[in-house]
Formats: C-alpha cells, sequence, structure tokens
C-alpha cells in the first residue's frame, strides 16, 4: 500500500516536471519563431497562452470509453472596509469591519466528446451561495451554448470577473442596475456565445426575469414566470474593446410589479503603453418610474507592480429611490434620496499591488455625495483594502 502511494506520487512528480519542461520548451520555440520573424509578439502571446490554457487541468477516466479533463480554481478577496455616512447633517453608524468579501471554489469537467460543466462555490456569504452552474457544448467558433445559471451579458465591468477589475468595488452605475433594480448579474436560462470574425463577438441569453431564481437558487422553481432576454455584440482589435449590450426584463419585483425594464449600455476599454481606460455608459427605462442613466470612467496606470486607479461615477434618476447602501456596497444602511431627479455622484482613488499574477493587494478611497429636488444629501466616504489570493 505504502509502496503503491509512493509510486503515484512519483509519477505525479514526473508529470509536473514534464509539463514544465514542455511549457518551458514552447516558451523558447516561440522565442525563436518571433526573431525569425515567422510570428508576431502578439501572434506568439496568443498561442502561448493557447497552449497554456490546453495543458490546464487533469484528465480522468469517465464512464464508458469517455475521459474527462477536470479543472479547479479558487479565489479569496480578505477585505476590510471602513465607511461613514452623513444623512443630512446627521452622522450614521460606520461600516468598520474586516470579512471575506469572496471565499470561492469552483471545477470545470470537459467531456471528450466536447460537453462541458462548470460550477463555482461561494462561502463567503452567511448561507452556502452558488455562483455558476453551467452545462454547454462547444459546436464551432460561432456558437458556444450552455444552460444553467450564470452572469448574463450586460454591463463589462459587471462581466469581468471581480479578480480582475481594477477597482476593490464596481461602479455605482454599474450596481445600480446588478444590485440595485437586480436587472443584470446572475440569471437561469440558455446562454450562448461566438466569434463573428474580423474581431467581432456576440452573446445572448433567454433566461427566467428574475434575478438568480431557480430551483432552489432563489424559492420554487415557479416562483416567477416572467422572462427577460440580454444581447452583446462586441468588438476587439489592438487592445481596443467596443460593445453595446441591451436587455428586457419583464415585472421587475423591485421597480413594481407590472413595472418593465428595458436598459442597454455602451462602453470602451482601451489597453495602451500601461495605460487600461475604462468607459461605460447606461440607460434604462423604469416604465411608470421613468427612465435612469449612468456613466463611469476609469483610468488605471501600471508601473512596474503598481498601479493607481482613479474613478468617476455618476447616476441620475427621474423618480426611482437612490439607495446608497446598494451603490456604495457595504456603505451604512439608511441613506436614501427620493425627491425627484435623484442623483449620485462617486469619486475614487486607489492604489494595486500585484505580487504576482496569484496574489495582490488593494486599497482605495472612496467619497460619494446625493442630490434631489428636495436637497436631500447623503454623503458616504471611507476607506476599503483587499487582499486577494487565486490559486
Amino acid at each position: 500500500m505504502k509502496l503503491n502511494k509512493l509510486t503515484q506520487i512519483s509519477a505525479l512528480s514526473a508529470a509536473l516536471l514534464g509539463t514544465s519542461a514542455f511549457a518551458a520548451s514552447n516558451d523558447a520555440l516561440l522565442d525563436l519563431l518571433v526573431k525569425k520573424g515567422v510570428l508576431t509578439s502578439n501572434e506568439a502571446t496568443a498561442v502561448a497562452a493557447e497552449l497554456k490554457e490546453e495543458n490546464k487541468g487533469v484528465t480522468f477516466s469517465a464512464k464508458g470509453s469517455d475521459t474527462v479533463k477536470l479543472r479547479f480554481n479558487g479565489r479569496m478577496h480578505f477585505q476590510y472596509d471602513s465607511l461613514d455616512m452623513d444623512d443630512n447633517g446627521v452622522d450614521q453608524a460606520s461600516t468598520n469591519h474586516f470579512y471575506f468579501r469572496r471565499l470561492r471554489l469552483g471545477a470545470k469537467a470537459t467531456h471528450e466528446s466536447g460537453i462541458f460543466a462548470e460550477t463555482v462555490v461561494d462561502f463567503a456569504e452567511n448561507d452556502l451561495s452558488i455562483d455558476k452552474a453551467v452545462a454547454g457544448y462547444e459546436f464551432s467558433d460561432l456558437l458556444t451554448a450552455s444552460v444553467g445559471y450564470q452572469k448574463v451579458p450586460f454591463g463589462f465591468q459587471e462581466t469581468t470577473s471581480s479578480s480582475k477589475i481594477k477597482t476593490i468595488e464596481r461602479s455605482a452605475a454599474n450596481r445600480f442596475f446588478a444590485d440595485d433594480i437586480d436587472f443584470a448579474g446572475r440569471h437561469t436560462g440558455i446562454h450562448a456565445t461566438g466569434d463573428l470574425g474580423a474581431g467581432f463577438s456576440y452573446a445572448a441569453a433567454l433566461v427566467n426575469a428574475a434575478q438568480g431564481e431557480g430551483s432552489r437558487l432563489l424559492g420554487a422553481s415557479n416562483n416567477d414566470n416572467d422572462i427577460a432576454y440580454f444581447g452583446r455584440l462586441q468588438w476587439e482589435s489592438n487592445g481596443l474593446t467596443l460593445g453595446v449590450d441591451a436587455g428586457h426584463q419583464s415585472n421587475n419585483s423591485v421597480v413594481g410589479d407590472f413595472n418593465n425594464v428595458t436598459a442597454y449600455t455602451g462602453y470602451f476599454n482601451y489597453v495602451f503603453e500601461g495605460f487600461d481606460v475604462l468607459g461605460e455608459y447606461f440607460h434604462g427605462d423604469l416604465d411608470e418610474l421613468e427612465d435612469v442613466d449612468g456613466y463611469s470612467v476609469r483610468v488605471a496606470y501600471k508601473i512596474g507592480k503598481f498601479e493607481p486607479v482613479v474613478r468617476y461615477s455618476h447616476v441620475s434618476s427621474d423618480m426611482f429611490v437612490i439607495d446608497t447602501d446598494e451603490l456604495i456596497r457595504r456603505a451604512p444602511s439608511g441613506g436614501t434620496v427620493s425627491g425627484g431627479n435623484n442623483e449620485i455622484d462617486s469619486y475614487y482613488v486607489g492604489l494595486n499591488y500585484y505580487h504576482n499574477k496569484a496574489v495582490s493587494f488593494m486599497v482605495g478611497y472612496e467619497f460619494a455625495e446625493t442630490d434631489s429636488d428636495t436637497d436631500d444629501e447623503v454623503d458616504v466616504d471611507g476607506l476599503r483594502a483587499r487582499l486577494q489570493i487565486l490559486w
């Protein structure tokens, strides 16, 4: 028994060493091809990323003659928030605590036949939560179809992993649609993505209208019988990404029963010589509660392992209430603005440090202030810090 265990460990070690040697030889070959002019630097980077992706995971035998490649991943965000709020001249109880913002474990299984399934579980909530649960098949570059529970294609920053965004929290404009009115975010249904060529790609979703609704994810599977649909058209070239997303949701329970929400967002992201610039604009028709508009501009600049970041975000609502604790994550509860022409402005400045691709540290200061026809004034400001570890 001990000998067998030793043999297994030795075999695994040899495999890992072999994989490392194989990766090293690939890098050397790609460097040579670039020097010879066979490949450009961008083409070599793309090939290296593809080879790295192919080598991820462990392959197991499945039932019958099929094999399954398993890939595991995890994410830990250990965070500290210290946020103060002034509600029309009255100081509110401050937020001041350490907590796990994310504590996720995920696994993806890809069958030899091409069928895949992926689940991501988050242990950071009070109750265990499912962040992703899908199964699908890649028919071609033009179509990868899946069924299950995941984020719909609405909002560039919303659909960018929290492990990759440059600010500790997403913008107030983003959070209005994803967290305040439960429009974007995770929905259960049918999802499709594909590459259209010439830098163009698309994504589409036909899903339950209620955010998170699905059997054992949010009550009974027949809790909400309305359907929503979302779509994205995106173009990428030489570090520039341009995109337009749109969606329609029937009977939004947050805005009010029998009120539909139709919204779109346009965005750009430009990465060049250390700079990373992101701009997003949102517009939503909230039916009887009229319109809401929002935008966000964020600039980051990488200097070695350090990256200073600044962002400005604005949300303007004709009639819908501005909830500061929804738009500014973990802000003290109670700050609302409801007088009409409700607005919030948010300013963020931060500094990121990347120890390596798996370990980083972020610190940021955010200040937000509101306004309305009744001169309601709520101010929120404070410091956040986060340690991120990926595996």
